[in-house]
């Protein structure tokens, strides 16, 4: 490191004086201190006059060094700043640099060996004596702690005697934080007087609790009673603390409750009591009140389904309750909510709810008349809202009973809503059964088309003849139910052409739904009976089709009493396809069910298994004549249910597709005989001419069942053939233009032939 020192001073030729001077005091600076650091050293250990003089060898090695320094510093002047000779006598000064370290080592060695076993021993009895004075002080904090436990524990004995219950459970407390902390690390359980406080300061605290109770029971008083005679019922509530020393106790002894945390086990029954017994009858407007003083009763049967106040009187009965109780239980609590605040952040979310359900919920006007007087409603409930506030009981950001009372549209167009769609619904589950028919020439009074009066002319072009019953309902049968739903979408219009905006576009939207309620409820809530009768499937399959009959035009109606639905024309009409739709399908489904019944009745008869009979049994059977009589049978049925109740042409339709049915199965039969006897071509012609005779009845008054029934030519050929020579059969046919040979192909007819004329062995 020196040589290095000697290098960085030889680079700088111009400060190297300077730099020189620095380093030579540095140097001394730094002798001097170590010398003066071993002389302390030695006569603190006592030892100075019986060694040597390290002080005096120090200094001769210090002025050895400064020698030394001197002597370079003249060489390197002379080799770098004058520029002169070299060193004359490097080496001389290298072996004094040499033995200069060498002093300096022995030096060391020498202090370390007759002083560092000394310092080690006075090292340890420091160690031990800076112990000894942790133990002492650790002994003096248990011993204060001890006494601090001691002086408050003598205080809570003074003000249990003195009555003082607040002060005895502050100093309870301060005790057992005392007790929380630990003096150092000590096992204070080890230590018997611990315990000791400890048990003795539960005791207390357990006793001063059940005292504390006492006498909140005995301020803070609930009563029930009932009378036996009339089923009265009456519940009251005394709270006695009205005079400044009852006062005085009552706050103290809260605060007692408070600082021994049994406040929460107190408040807890009591709050219940509050709710169930005095709150809940109030806001159901179950009972009267009567408050006196100190003592508030209520008075009432307590029956649900018989209120015993309106809205208004309510509201009036519930500022009266809680005047009594926020006057009585106002109580501030030091570095804690008030105790009016505590219940009140136990009832405020119920009490809130409770509100809207059973008082300002039922109390929404459902028309636009009552509007006026739910503001009344409306300000009374604001003022109980800030009375609340104002007492703690509510807390100021608690905005549940304004923000519902006040939104008094929404409010309003919810309940109208609501109700519109739950009648609907009700009535929509009624039976179906109660029916009134309906009459072209004479619509019905309650239809808005025959009381609207329309001056415009329709631009009908010229020479066109228009139908005298277009754009009018057939005759027919359609249920109560469906007369009540349009009575009660027009009784939604109505109020919301008397509404604001909001509640005006909220409800055309909900008479909307009413009629997509309709699509969902009546095909689902019906669907046992609709599937096993098919009258009342005709009737919802007529309902619906007069629904999507009147929606066409309904929108229209109101188009000038909505004014929010300026932009947009009101209109239902979006919705008649999904009515009829729903029709269609209610009376397809009974017509696929009476189909599959008469074809099933058809396929059992036997007529397919008549070809294998032999001998004496060529003859149909009897199960074949049984099946024909019950096709009519239900044939007839159906037209007694139908007829009259659908319209003429869906009734033609239905009927006569259930008639070909029934046909095309016969026939289908018939053909895939392979051996028809004389015998039984007449017994089939038999029973077949009962249907063509009977056939034209169902139809009625209609000319021919042909027009109706796909099959009715094919059928009445089928006959011609069992019934007919070759030579018929053959002028029948025409080749191939014929009558015959437009109901059936040429195949057909050679397979039929070929049943009733070849020559067959059984014939032979």
């Amino acid at each position: 490191r020196f040589s290095l020192i000697l290098e960085n001073i030889c680079s700088k030729h111009d400060v190297t004086r300077r730099y020189f001077v620095v380093f030579v005091y540095n140097c001394k600076q730094f002798e001097f201190g170590m010398a003066s650091f071993v002389r302390e050293v030695l006569s603190a250990a006592g030892t100075l006059d019986e060694k040597e003089d390290f002080a005096a060898k120090a200094v001769k090695i210090q002025k050895k060094l400064t020698d030394l320094k001197c002597q370079l510093a003249v060489g390197i002047e002379k080799k770098y700043g004058n520029y002169g000779s070299t060193l004359s006598s490097p080496g001389d000064v290298v072996g004094q640099m040499e033995r200069v370290a060498q002093e300096i080592e022995a030096l060391d060695a020498t202090i370390n060996k007759h002083f560092r076993s000394e310092l080690v021993d006075r090292n340890k009895e420091l160690l031990e004596l800076d112990d000894s004075m942790q133990e002492l002080k650790l002994t003096l904090q248990i011993v204060g702690k001890i006494k601090e436990c001691k002086d408050l524990m003598e205080a809570i004995n003074d003000d249990l005697q003195c009555n003082k219950l607040y002060s005895a459970a502050t100093s309870i407390n301060k005790v057992l934080n005392i007790l929380r902390i630990p003096c150092g690390e000590v096992d204070e359980s080890a230590i018997r007087i611990f315990p000791a406080i400890k048990n003795e300061l539960i005791s207390q605290k357990i006793q001063l609790s059940q005292r504390l109770k006492e006498k909140w029971h005995n301020i803070v008083k609930i009563e029930m009673k009932e009378n036996s005679k009339d089923k009265k019922k009456f519940h009251s509530i005394s709270i006695n603390a009205t005079a400044d020393k009852q006062r005085s106790e009552f706050v103290d002894i809260v605060e007692a409750l408070q600082a021994t945390d049994t406040l929460e086990d107190i408040l807890e029954p009591f709050v219940k009591s509050l709710k169930n017994d005095f709150l809940d009858p109030l806001i159901k407007g179950l009972c009267l009140v009567e408050a006196s003083g100190t003592t508030l009763k209520l008075a009432g049967t307590f029956n649900p389904e018989k209120p015993e106040l309106a809205p208004f009187d309510r509201m009036d009965r519930l500022m009266m309750f809680f005047t009594f109780a926020l006057k009585h239980l106002s109580v501030p609590l030091s570095g804690a909510p008030s105790l009016q605040q505590n219940i009140g952040e136990k009832l405020s979310a119920w009490f809130c709810n409770a509100m809207i359900k059973d008082l300002l919920g039922p109390a929404v006007p459902g028309s636009v008349d009552k509007l006026a007087a739910y503001q009344d409603l409306v300000d009374k409930t604001e003022v109980l809202n800030d009375y609340l506030v104002n007492n703690n009981f509510l807390a100021a950001t608690n905005m549940t009973l304004l923000n519902y009372a006040r939104n008094v549209d929404a409010l309003f167009a919810n309940k109208v809503c609501q109700d519109l769609l739950s009648r609907a619904r009700d009535i929509m589950k009624e039976d179906m059964f109660s029916t009134v028919e309906l009459e072209p020439e004479t619509p019905l009074q309650s239809d808005p088309l025959s009381q609207k009066e329309d001056h415009e002319d329709l631009p009908i072009p010229p020479n066109f003849s228009v139908p005298e019953k277009m754009f009018q309902f057939p005759k027919c049968k359609i249920s109560k139910t469906t007369l009540l739903i349009l009575d009660l979408a027009q009784e939604g219009l109505n109020i919301a052409a008397d509404s604001k905006p909001f509640c005006s576009i909220r409800l055309f939207h909900t008479v909307r739904n009413v009629f997509e309620l309709w699509c969902a409820v009546v095909p689902t809530f019906h669907k046992s009976n609709l599937e096993s009768l098919p009258q009342l499937a005709a009737i919802a399959h007529n309902s619906a089709m007069y629904l999507a009959h009147r929606l066409i035009t309904l929108g229209f109606l109101y188009k000038d009493k909505l004014p929010a639905l300026s932009q947009h024309t009101p209109t239902f009409i979006d919705i008649v396809p999904r009515l009829r739709e729903v029709a269609g399908k209610m009376m397809l489904q009974s017509l696929s069910i009476q189909r599959d019944m008469m074809t099933s009745m058809l396929a059992g008869s036997g007529i397919s298994s008549s070809s294998s009979s032999s001998g004496a049994e060529r003859r149909l059977s009897s199960g074949v004549d049984q099946a024909v009589r019950q096709f009519l049978a239900q044939l007839s049925h159906i037209q007694k249910v139908w007829q009259g109740t659908l319209p003429s042409d869906v009734y033609y339709r239905s009927i006569g597709s259930l008639l070909n049915a029934g046909l095309e199965e016969i026939i289908q039969k018939i053909l895939c005989l392979t051996d028809i006897s004389a015998e039984m071509s007449g017994q089939f012609c038999s029973l077949f001419n009962q249907i063509v005779t009977k056939s034209p009845d169902l139809l009625k008054p209609a000319t021919s069942p042909d027009k109706f029934v796909r099959k009715w030519g094919k059928f009445k050929e089928l006959i011609t053939v069992l019934d007919s020579s070759l030579r018929v059969l053959e002028d029948r046919w025409g080749e191939g233009t014929g009558p015959l040979a437009k109901e059936f192909s040429a195949d057909e007819v050679k397979q039929m032939i070929r049943a009733i004329f070849q020559n067959t062995e059984r014939r032979a």
